[in-house]
């Protein structure tokens, strides 16, 4: 990124006799540095900020610009009135009838008219405006881009400044800035002189920065309360107690440069007003803590510079690429008119620099590595380069991109006065016998070696793989074209995604001939700028804003949690659905922002991603309580839970593994799969969103298969965590597994991902993990009938029971082992008024009142409990004796709405009916 250069490598070269002012003490140039004062090597020149500013020249300088624009504008005034006096002259001499088209006729000694007199000096001045406007076009200098060429050169760079001063790349970079960030310098000297600062400090040139609308807008993208910057900014420079003759400091010098270079990385024509906000934050540490403080770091900054570079270049599109592109051959043709008509190949094909020449092309953005490293392929002797990586990643931008830098001719010199041309692979096979495909490609071949002009491109290559003609002596297709690029009469790109090239490419004569690249996801502040680039015309559709920090979220959100798409595509996707709800229900001309991108990802995958409300985070505070609504006792499981679960809502845990995992142990109708269905159905929001496994379905070896997939099926558990990564997986019963299949689950655990067997990598970072074991339930019940203390149960558990049937690695990567209590007779009681309140509610929601007497839940509970099951005969017996005599007297009409059923202390049912209305 043009930002991180901008920080890691300018070394400023300062002149030690003046001290980097350009000055010596007579007010003088130095003659050591010739005035240049401090300056920095940058790709083989030396760029120094010339302009002496005062007061006086800045007043000149201003002055000079009104006059020029008053003359201007005189002149064109005349001008205009030359032209109404001669059209007055042809309307009241019957001029036109007498004129004739013979322009001598109109000579102003013939006519003796001072109407065409006039007209005839107005026409001078029409010239003198348009040779004025010309000349000022022509003597504003414009930062000379780096091309590809250039940035390969090695210059010798002088030792001393007196070589300095001989050396011929010497850039005046004030040259290169555009009148409204020339505007802001002057604005921030004689800010300082009126406050009689000695010096323009960096905080000066910052606060002039707001005179510009540019400015204004680049931080409503931000987000920031404009005016509240601009009064932190205003009582920073009131506290400079800094006197004396103003100047320009070193720092702000070096600001000046480095927006300069920055601007040259950018590939900009201008330093515009923008360009100096990094370089500001850079080489002020207070400015950078109060940017920080308002959620603005160096990422940001450039990210949203860029963001307005697209913008301007997108309006200026059209008008750019005629520029660049006018010697740029429209036809078939090259320059010195020695390519061949291709015609086979046009029928198949599409010129993708034609398109990019006409500005059809969307923009290639932060794709400079990849296309570098295509560009280094070719240059060391490859004909043929593939590029492989998944759907989604911006393969077909890339070369668009490669498209878009031969129109400008910024490519190495054996691209230039090429043709881009892609290649239909499913026209040319389509309709057609694999023989004749077969022909087809041939004569494409022999048109582009004949052409000489043409670089082919192929998307999705491996279409051209295993079509043959059927006999012994036919050649696959892509044997064809391997012949072509290993006598390298052709220079091919082509793109694959991963899992294409591994299967049909790789091991393949066209996988060994071609030079591979692997296309990785782009990074965050890469993924921010590519879809930065696709907003303009969202928001144009849509009739909608997006702030930075939407576009920031809609990619971290998206690269957390959606995993079965890839950046940059899946933002992309995101943002129009984003912008369609906004639109539908906040109407035009809104901003959108992270509540909106998080409300759309929420209802995409099922995630509660929206800010915390005051009545969640009341839930979260109170989580013990919440669960306990449904437990009844084993308080160190729900502690330990509920503590998981607010670290994850609170973003305090780790990414890389899955939100939490424990392993419950104990007897029986303890409560270790209540707790998991709780947990779910609170922080997942639904019991549903349980993916709830037996493993004593998994005792085998060969069960690895029914996990994660074999050939030709998908596997039970990376489907659904593929399909709802935002769930609870409740592995029951997990020391009746096979040891394979423990092995999977320690790297779960460890990396936060398992690979199934297509070869996708399954996220398990947005799950809770709780296994659950009867092991050794006996030995706890009788310990603690003994009195032994539960974390000596627990020690003696571990070592004498699970490190028999799990390796120690996996029961180290537990967030907690938690060993739960046998239940007493009040925790049995308890369970069943739990038990009667869910069946209370389902009556009630059915008209229908119940009171259930306390002694009544006593027998139930009583009857129900068994020490060896737990609470699990319980709900047995109230199906059996409660809900099976309510469903029968519901379906006799025996029970109606508005009746009472009341369950007496002898734990029967009677009821009492309603009354008459």
């Amino acid at each position: 990124m043009a930002g991180q250069e901008l920080k890691s490598n300018i070394e400023y070269i300062i002149c030690s006799v003046c001290n980097g002012s350009g000055k010596n003490k007579h007010g003088l140039d130095c003659p050591d540095c010739a005035g240049m004062g401090l300056g920095v090597f940058w790709e083989g020149a030396f760029y120094y900020w010339g302009p002496k500013l005062g007061l006086a020249v800045i007043k000149l300088s201003h002055l000079k610009r009104k006059i020029n624009i008053i003359v201007n504008i005189c002149s064109f005034l005349i001008g205009l009135a030359g032209l109404l006096a001669l059209g007055w002259w042809f309307w009241t001499n019957n001029g036109l009838a007498e004129y004739g088209g013979d322009i001598e006729k109109l000579a102003f000694w013939r006519v003796k008219n001072w109407l065409i007199l006039f007209f005839w000096i107005s026409m001078i001045f029409s010239l003198f405006v348009f040779y004025r406007l010309s000349e000022e076009e022509v003597l504003k200098q414009k930062i000379k881009k780096l091309t590809y060429e250039s940035r390969k050169r090695m210059v010798a760079l002088p030792n001393n400044w007196d070589e300095l001063k001989k050396y011929n790349a010497r850039i005046d970079v004030s040259a290169g800035y555009s009148e409204e960030a020339m505007a802001v310098v002057e604005k921030a000297y004689i800010l300082a002189q009126s406050l009689k600062h000695g010096q323009v400090a960096i905080m000066h040139l910052f606060y002039s920065l707001f005179t510009d609308k540019t400015v204004l807008a680049f931080f409503s993208r931000l987000n920031v309360n404009k005016k509240d910057l601009f009064n932190i900014i205003k009582n920073r420079i009131t506290g400079i107690q800094d006197k004396g003759k103003t100047e320009l400091s070193l720092s702000v010098k070096k600001v000046l440069i480095a927006s300069y270079i920055l601007a040259l990385n950018l590939k900009q024509n201008k330093v515009k007003v923008l360009n100096l906000i990094l370089p500001c934050n850079y080489q002020d540490k207070v400015l950078a803590e109060i940017l920080y403080d308002l959620a603005i770091d160096n990422d940001k900054i450039i990210n949203c510079l860029k963001w307005f570079i697209i913008d301007d270049e997108m309006m200026a599109r059209y008008r750019i690429y005629r520029k660049m592109a006018r010697f740029k051959p429209g036809s078939n043709m090259d320059r010195a008119y020695t390519a061949v008509a291709t015609p086979v190949l046009n029928h198949f094909a599409y010129d993708l620099t034609l398109a990019a020449k006409w500005g059809r092309l969307e923009f290639c953005v932060a794709r400079e590595n990849e296309i570098k490293k295509i560009f280094q392929q070719l240059e060391s002797g490859h004909t043929g380069v593939i590029l492989y990586g998944e759907d989604g990643i911006g393969k077909n931008s890339i070369v668009e991109g490669i498209a878009q830098m031969m129109v400008e001719e910024d490519v190495p010199k054996i691209l230039k006065d090429k043709r881009l041309i892609k290649l239909d692979v499913s026209r040319l096979i389509s309709g057609a016998i694999a023989a004749k495909a077969q022909e087809r490609l041939l004569v494409i071949i022999d048109e582009i070696i004949k052409s000489g002009n043409i670089i082919l491109y192929i998307n999705n290559i491996e279409n051209l793989v295993g079509i043959t003609a059927g006999d012994e002596e036919s050649m696959d297709l892509s044997e064809v074209l391997v012949e072509a690029i290993e006598r390298k009469n052709i220079f091919c790109l082509a793109t694959a995604t991963n899992q294409n090239y591994v299967n049909y490419i790789e091991d393949t004569s066209l996988g060994a001939i071609m030079a591979n690249i692997k296309i990785k996801e782009p990074d965050i502040n890469e993924a921010i700028q590519i879809v930065e680039s696709k907003i303009g015309p969202l928001e144009f559709k849509y009739k909608v804003y997006f702030s930075y920090n939407a576009v920031e979220d809609v990619i971290k959100l998206t690269a957390k949690y959606i995993h079965d798409e890839f950046l940059p595509a899946k933002a992309i996707k995101i943002l129009e659905l984003v912008a369609v709800k906004v639109a539908q229900t906040k109407g035009e001309a809104v901003m959108v922002d992270r509540n909106d991108i998080a409300a759309v990802i929420s209802e995409v995958t099922g995630i509660p991603l929206l800010k915390i409300t005051e009545e969640e985070s009341d839930i979260l505070l109170n989580l013990e309580a919440k669960i306990h609504e449904r437990m009844i006792n084993q308080e160190e499981a729900v502690n330990m839970v509920a503590a998981s679960l607010r670290r994850a809502r609170a973003e305090m845990s780790e990414n890389k593994r899955p939100i939490a995992s424990f392993l419950f142990l104990g007897p029986t109708g303890v409560g270790k799969t209540e707790l998991a269905k709780t947990v779910a159905d609170i922080y997942f929001g639904s019991e549903k969103n349980m993916i709830r496994l037996d493993m004593s379905e998994y005792q085998h070896q060969d069960s690895i298969g029914k996990m994660i997939g074999e050939t030709g099926s998908r596997g039970y558990l990376t489907e659904a965590v593929r399909k709802a990564p935002f769930s609870l997986i409740l592995l029951d019963e997990i020391e009746k597994a096979h040891k394979d299949i423990l092995n999977l689950f320690l790297q779960v655990m460890d990396d936060g991902r398992l690979t199934d067997a297509g070869g996708r990598t399954i996220d398990f970072t947005n799950a809770i993990i709780i296994a659950t074991s009867n092991a050794g339930a006996v030995f706890i019940q009788e310990q603690l009938r003994a009195g032994i203390n539960i974390e000596m149960i627990k020690e003696d558990l571990i070592n004498e029971y699970l490190n028999k049937v799990m390796r120690p690695e996996l029961l180290n990567r537990f967030d907690g082992i938690i060993v739960f209590k046998p239940l007493s007779m009040a925790n049995v009681e308890a369970i069943a008024g739990l038990m009667l309140k869910g069946i209370g509610k389902m009556l009630e929601a059915k008209g229908i009142r119940m009171k259930v007497a306390r002694e009544a839940v006593k027998k139930l509970a009583r009857a129900g409990f068994d020490p060896k099951f737990g609470a699990r005969p319980l709900r047995r017996l109230l199906q059996d004796k409660i809900e099976n005599v309510i469903a029968n007297k519901i379906l006799s009409g025996e029970l109606v709405r508005r009746d009472t059923l009341v369950i007496d202390s002898s734990a029967e049912i009677k009821i009492e009916k309603r009354q008459k209305l």
